[in-house]
């Protein structure tokens, strides 16, 4: 398990939990899901850009390809103007730099079309 942190210092629960062998324990970044029916639409992982090209995301791509949904690694800068992303599964990409608002659109659209429920096509809106 990872134990070096990166930007800044984890949660007490992450902080606690470390300090023991024989927990293997991985945290998931971000679950975007659907608004209406809350079903997960993809999985991100994420970590502050220190122009490094890996981060084990190995617990995310198998929860990913069983659960159908695709999975993405993103590297961002603080505060955030840029990213890097690579898509974890179903196949894995390419890291490319992207603005922020580009994955945002991604999500939006995520949110628009959920498998499920239609997702925001189908909520009433003021």
């Amino acid at each position: 398990m990872a134990r070096k942190i990166y930007h800044s210092r984890g949660s007490a629960f992450n902080e606690w939990h470390r300090q023991y062998s024989g927990i293997a324990a991985v945290d998931i970044d971000l679950v975007p899901c659907c608004e209406k029916c809350y079903e997960p639409l993809c999985l991100i992982e994420h970590a502050f850009d220190k122009g490094q090209t890996y981060k084990t995301c190995s617990v995310t791509i198998k929860l990913a390809k069983r659960s159908h949904i695709p999975a993405w690694l993103i590297f961002y800068n603080d505060p955030v103007t840029k990213l890097r992303v690579q898509k974890l599964s179903p196949t894995l990409g390419q890291i490319k730099s992207i603005q922020p608002y580009t994955f945002i659109k991604y999500l939006q659209k995520l949110q628009r079309n959920c498998p499920v429920c239609e997702g925001l096509k189908t909520i009433a809106r003021p």
